[in-house]
């Protein structure tokens, strides 16, 4: 979530003014929780905050808020002192970080963590420990953390992030100050995307509607090459044109659930990456500025205007049932190719 030039301070994390007026309070006011949960979507800067959070509370170079009063620590981390450059990399001693191992937080981890707070903090003034994605953390786990969020060691406060409180044990949450974080616009998404990755505006902005609120998830899209493959999951399907010599054959609907069977572990994203462009398709006639895929505006228009708003529902159906059916652990290749050769009737029709 932070542009490579360094600044100060929390400025650097966007789309987040709420989460961060209240971490600022709490510095101001040297009342800083013992244990805070974070929640929010993945790639919304809750690890980041975490980080600039243990900076504030050990940085020796940062400023005050003017007017703020005397008492707390530094609401703005200079962000480039030894300390804090220790930290950002996750390499400071005392910034203690564990996340899951293959899906889940286990209770060695844990053990681990308790082993390491009996002792005395190598350096910095407050202790932090960051928990990423606590709601892996298995039963076992979650039990043996409780007694430390209740009473943690003399200063040492404890970050956890999840992406929703109730997948944490109830006695977690009632433990922890509970702060939520948003999922990003899309404008500020696609800002981030224009900085740091050098984008065109227009493939920055529909990177960053199809992210869902997630700059993690734009920078992935970004990088995974994920207009192309948009481009030829359109045209495989034939959902960027309405051929006037006849529908869509059965023989290359059945080629495309083949090709789109050869790569299971996208299946879900393939998925809706073809929803989101048959709800651009529903949208366009109505509300042109709320599409996503803004660089293909030419070819919705031409398309939109053939398919009838049934179809298109027609159409979604078949996408989501089959979304479903794979989630239920259906047969994969059974269930795209009735995906595929139901929207091909319906092109028939």
């Amino acid at each position: 979530m932070l542009p490579k030039t360094v600044v100060s301070g929390f400025e650097p994390i966007v789309g987040q003014t709420f989460p961060i007026g209240i971490l600022k309070r709490f510095l101001r006011r040297a009342a800083v929780p013992h244990a805070m949960l974070f929640t929010g979507i993945e790639g919304i800067g809750k690890r980041t905050t975490a980080r600039v959070m243990a900076m504030a509370l050990n940085c020796r170079e940062g400023t005050k808020s003017v007017g703020e009063g005397p008492s707390g620590a530094f609401d703005q981390p200079c962000r480039r002192c030894p300390l804090c450059r220790q930290i950002e990399a996750g390499k400071h001693p005392d910034v203690i970080e564990i996340a899951p191992r293959k899906g889940i937080l286990r209770i060695d981890q844990v053990r681990e963590l308790l082993a390491s707070l009996a002792m005395k903090p190598f350096s910095a003034t407050h202790r932090v420990v960051i928990i990423d994605d606590a709601h892996q953390l298995n039963p076992e786990a979650g039990n043996a953390l409780l007694k430390v969020l209740e009473e943690p060691p003399q200063g040492t406060i404890l970050v956890l992030t999840a992406s929703q409180r109730s997948g944490l044990l109830a006695t977690i949450v009632s433990r922890c100050r509970h702060i939520p974080f948003n999922p990003l616009a899309a404008e500020d998404i696609a800002g981030l995307l224009a900085d740091t990755q050098g984008l065109d505006h227009i493939l920055s902005k529909t990177l960053a509607k199809a992210a869902g609120g997630s700059y993690t998830k734009a920078l992935q899209l970004a990088t995974g090459k994920w207009h192309q493959r948009r481009n030829w999951l359109i045209r495989a399907s034939g959902l960027d044109r309405i051929d006037p010599h006849g529908p869509l054959t059965s023989t290359l609907a059945l080629a495309f659930s083949a090709e789109l069977a050869q790569s299971k572990a996208q299946i879900d994203d393939d998925l809706e990456t073809l929803k989101s462009w048959v709800r651009d398709l529903s949208v366009w006639p109505y509300k042109a500025t709320h599409i996503v895929h803004a660089d293909r505006k030419e070819t919705l228009a031409q398309v939109s205007e053939q398919l009838s708003d049934g179809q298109l529902t027609v159409i979604w159906e078949a996408l989501e049932k089959a979304q479903k059916d794979i989630a239920g652990n259906a047969n994969l290749r059974l269930t795209l190719d009735n995906m595929a050769l139901r929207m091909a009737c319906l092109r028939a029709a």
